[in-house]
């Protein structure tokens, strides 16, 4: 299986609702949470899909401040 080198920040801000099944093997901590993984499928648990109430897609760099349904985590 391919590696790849993903920057992230711990402390990036990102909504409490966004989720990935690698959040749930490695825990809230894994870098799939801070940075969009070609190999993780995200979902938003307000709305259960892809998408998240406003319509916008749920991933790390777009499940941030300024969406009005982000919450902090």
């Amino acid at each position: 299986m391919p590696t790849f080198l993903r920057v992230f920040d711990p402390d990036q801000p990102v909504c409490r609702h966004l989720r990935t099944k690698a959040m749930h093997v490695y825990g809230r901590e894994t870098p799939d949470a801070f940075s969009t993984s070609r190999s993780s499928h995200y979902h938003c648990l307000r709305t259960q899909f892809v998408t998240g109430p406003d319509g916008g897609l749920s991933v790390p760099e777009s499940c941030a401040s300024g969406r009005d349904c982000f919450e902090a985590r």
